[in-house]
């Protein structure tokens, strides 16, 4: 028989070995994982499709979680954006939402203004007012108000 035959047949079984490998090797330094999720609200209402990261206040520390809101403004918080949860801690909680100003593709200006449609503060860790405490399975919702467009800065596009 054609060994032309055989080969879409040995790549499609070498793709489905590895897709069902499970990598499941974390550092060996990495501390215990606790699941977390945060939900974002403006003014009541769920706030979709935000960055939400977890800052803590010791520089040495390396496992920041952080994680984007669904539509409903849920975020479950990843480790290392692939381990699930988070260690447990206390944080500064930071939630940003960028948008760029829009223009004519055709006609483009020389730079462009860059939103953020939630308040500054809530941008830096060193002035949100947003603190979790993650102990154990976590659950907790943060409201940032009413959301508009603030200039961040002004970004070229040449």
């Amino acid at each position: 028989m054609n060994n032309y035959f055989f080969f879409p047949l040995f790549v499609f079984l070498g793709i489905m070995f590895v897709g069902c490998v499970n990598d499941d090797s974390r550092p060996a330094d990495m501390p215990k994982l606790v699941p977390c999720t945060v939900t974002i609200l403006s003014e009541g209402q769920p706030l979709p499709h935000v960055e939400v990261d977890f800052h803590s206040a010791d520089p040495d520390f390396k496992w920041q979680a952080g994680a984007t809101t669904d539509a409903n403004g849920v975020a479950k918080m990843v480790t290392y954006s692939r381990y699930f949860g988070a260690v447990e801690g206390e944080y500064a909680v930071t939630v940003t939402k960028l948008e760029r100003e829009t223009f004519d593709p055709e006609h483009p200006p020389k730079s462009v203004k860059v939103f953020t449609l939630t308040d500054p503060q809530y941008i830096d860790p060193q002035t949100t007012p947003l603190k979790i405490n993650v102990s154990g399975k976590t659950v907790q919702s943060f409201d940032v108000g009413k959301t508009g467009n603030t200039v961040l800065r002004q970004e070229s596009t040449q």
